[in-house]
């Protein structure tokens, strides 16, 4: 009898998968329960979540693993596979830390199922030896281990439209995933912190339907999708953000007032102040494309404004009865928790102005050239329709104005 368990257990070791975690060294490591490889990736995640080149070095090193054992094995359609793999991941610039999850998870759902398999030889090996008492035990074993659930990487994204709660769960299961806040603040200099909040990935249809009052012609409706999540300025960068940065000297020619938002500024000039804040950062900050602008402002709703189809004076900063001026941290916010998307300074996006594309857009940046950049918005000085999600302007981009100003976005 002892002889045969011996037996049995050397069988279990040889049929067991051998695992290698991405971040082990070349030898081969002893096999492990699904459960507990989980908590490593968890932990590795969490560890190298601030490193992206170390993860990104991480991977190329996964890849090259990958591709010495189809080597070894001779296998030479899944060495192609490999490498169209790999050229695809570095060509397009996928995120590191999601592309390694993913392919983590999917390494773990093969060992359970090669786990699984081993478990039923053995259990077969039993039972033709008429081990049945230790045939039962292994198949309890194998139950727990059929139960054990492999969780899958879900990508977080959003379809309008979306309720305010549906925005608020994805921003946090989103923050989750990538191990940053929701609301971020950078430190700009001087006690003043820049402040962002994250935005999903998501759906939605840009432009106005027909029906819209106060629309326009160049408002044609469109569905567009946004792959990738990104940071928005919670409120317009103010002057109070900018001084650090561009100095006194630049910003005499503003009119006074903090922490009102930066107007008088051309596109030309928020660019200067975005490499000025690249370069003391760790980079990353641009304006954002109109699609990304009118999806962060919309949030979900398919109305003419985030809170409906109607606005009021206590609703958004617009010249309703020519008393309004330029304020920040006022009205309320959409459900990405961002203020003033309508009205109090329009915003300058990156695009140039032109056509809306049609049909089904992925990530649109607008056209290749022209003469105008886009703002949007809508200002203190401009009438309610100006200030609805779909309303677009152009405006040349070496000139500032009054009622223009801008807000940052960033890729996490």
């Amino acid at each position: 009898m002892a002889h045969k368990l011996f037996s049995l257990v050397l069988m279990l070791v040889l049929a067991l998968p051998v695992v290698i975690f991405a971040f082990a060294e070349d030898e081969p490591k002893a096999p492990m329960p699904a459960e507990v490889m989980q908590k490593q990736i968890a932990d590795a995640v969490k560890v190298y979540g601030e490193k992206k080149e170390v993860y990104r070095k991480d991977v190329l090193e996964l890849f090259e693993r990958k591709e010495k054992n189809a080597r070894d094995k001779g296998d030479l359609k899944t060495i192609s596979l490999i490498k169209k793999e790999k050229d695809a991941f570095f060509e397009n610039g996928k995120d590191p830390t999601l592309f390694f999850v993913t392919d983590q998870k999917r390494f773990l759902e093969l060992a359970k199922l090669d786990l699984i398999k081993a478990y039923e030889k053995i259990i077969k090996d039993c039972l033709k030896m008429k081990l049945d008492v230790e045939a039962e035990e292994y198949s309890k074993e194998l139950e727990e281990i059929r139960t054990v659930k492999v969780k899958k990487a879900k990508p977080i994204f959003l379809e309008a439209p979306f309720s305010a709660e549906e925005a608020k769960t994805a921003q946090k299961e989103l923050a989750k995933s990538l191990g940053k806040p929701i609301e971020a603040k950078i430190d700009l200099g001087k006690g003043v912190k820049l402040e962002m909040v994250l935005i999903p990935a998501g759906k939605f249809m840009m432009g106005s339907p027909a029906s819209e009052v106060g629309r326009s012609d160049n408002e044609t409706q469109h569905e567009v999708t946004l792959t990738k999540p990104f940071y928005m300025g919670k409120y317009e960068v103010t002057r109070e953000q900018w001084q650090p940065l561009m100095g006194d000297n630049f910003n005499k020619r503003l009119s006074k007032g903090e922490p009102f938002p930066v107007t008088n500024v051309s596109w030309q000039d928020c660019e200067d102040f975005i490499m000025k804040l690249n370069a003391k950062t760790d980079g990353g900050y641009r304006l954002p494309t109109e699609a990304e602008w009118e999806y962060a402002c919309r949030a979900g709703t398919k109305t003419a404004f985030y809170f409906g189809d109607s606005l009021l004076k206590s609703d958004a900063n617009v010249n309703i009865d020519s008393a309004s001026t330029k304020t920040t941290g006022k009205y309320k916010t959409n459900a990405f928790g961002l203020y003033h998307m309508h009205g109090n300074a329009r915003e300058w996006c990156n695009d140039w102005y032109g056509p809306l594309k049609i049909g089904e857009v992925a990530d649109p940046k607008g056209p290749a050239k022209g003469v105008l950049r886009v703002d949007r918005g809508g200002s203190f000085r401009d009438n309610v329709s100006e200030a609805r999600s779909s309303s677009r302007h152009g405006s040349s981009p070496a000139d500032g104005s009054s009622i223009v100003g801008f807000r940052l976005v960033r890729t996490p």
